[in-house]
């Protein structure tokens, strides 16, 4: 995640729409087009932290339009720029390519060099998708260059973050560590509390996927402190469900259970149902192993029931583990019945 998405996730919340709302309508009435482009583009980046990613879109259009209207070629390649980010999002790599293409050309005609290390840190996560790993490193470095440049720490330990992400893609653990090693040490210098949840957080997944559990969960719950402490409540429901997964990996699954309902309550109060499925289903299997077959039947029916109100591709897999977790508790009912109606010494 960017700088610009985990400065807006942290405003607030819910909370902040209202306000950036009211700024659009005050910039409407008195005619300020360029305050409407930005009010816009802060709109679409709300919606964008908060995983809906059709309205972000929409309101960058409207942002972009502006813009161009205006002929505001830094608004414009701001706006490019968050675009091709949103669309990589989506999957649409040639899209975020093009977007973040545009972007890279109006920041070099503007000597924006700012401006274009930061677009060329979004191309390199666009490249990873379509390009391949070699080209988006290769983006990485030419942001890096330039941010060194600029004297921009900040910047340099969200590039440092990406190439860490990269090579943990790639299975390089030692060289993804030393990466987010790097990222950790600048944002601890800067006191960066926002960035820290990050890197702790993409450092319990490197142990993670290591099968270093007791290593996993104690970065995993640094980053989860850390998000709770600059309130960005759905990174640390992310973190949480990670913790939870590790905790029911060592085989501890009170624990597990226990992050799987802190985090669930963190959604439901922010009625992202999306994210409380992928929680709800989790818990359920807990519940399975731990014989609670009817809690975790409750749960999933819940759950297979957003399913279909979302259209939830997931809809076939939680129907399939319902039915298993059914047919076991009736075997097990069976078994126990006939064990019931047995005679002492009979085998």
């Amino acid at each position: 995640m960017g700088r610009d998405s985990r400065q807006a996730a942290g405003e607030g919340g819910q909370g902040i729409l209202p306000k950036l709302l009211e700024e659009l309508e005050r910039c409407k009435a008195g005619g300020d087009a360029s305050g409407m482009g930005w009010a816009f583009a802060k709109i679409g980046t709300f919606y964008q932290t908060q995983g809906k990613f059709r309205e972000a879109l929409s309101f960058f259009e409207e942002s972009l339009k502006v813009f161009r209207d205006l002929g505001d070629k830094p608004g414009e390649a701001s706006v490019s720029a968050l675009m091709g980010h949103l669309l990589y999002q989506q999957g649409a790599w040639d899209r975020a390519l093009e977007s973040l293409e545009h972007a890279r050309c109006l920041h070099e005609e503007l000597a924006d060099r700012a401006g274009l290390a930061a677009t060329l840190g979004k191309m390199g996560n666009a490249c990873e998708g379509k390009l391949g790993w070699e080209q988006a490193l290769q983006c990485y470095r030419q942001s890096m260059e330039i941010k060194q440049e600029l004297g921009d720490r900040a910047g340099l330990a969200l590039t440092w973050n990406n190439i860490g992400t990269l090579q943990a893609k790639t299975e390089q653990w030692a060289e993804a560590l030393e990466a987010y090693g790097q990222s950790r040490v600048i944002q601890e210098e800067l006191g960066d509390l926002r960035g820290l949840s990050i890197t702790f957080g993409n450092i319990g997944r490197v142990y993670h996927q290591k099968g270093e559990w007791r290593e996993a969960a104690a970065h995993y719950e640094k980053s989860s402190s850390l998000h709770e402490a600059v309130e960005d409540a759905l990174g640390r429901a992310t973190i949480l469900n990670s913790l939870g997964l590790v905790r029911k990996e060592m085989g501890d699954l009170d624990g597990a259970k226990e992050t799987y309902e802190r985090a669930m309550q963190i959604l439901r109060e922010r009625d992202d149902l999306l994210r409380l499925t992928v929680l709800m289903h989790n818990l359920a299997i807990v519940h399975e192993e731990k014989g609670e077959y009817r809690k975790a039947l409750s749960l999933l029916e819940e759950v297979i029931s957003l399913d279909k109100r979302m259209g939830n591709p997931d809809l076939k897999r939680d129907m399939l583990v319902f039915r298993r977790i059914r047919r076991r508790m009736s075997m097990e009912r069976d078994l126990q019945a006939e064990s019931w109606g047995r005679e002492p010494g009979d085998r």
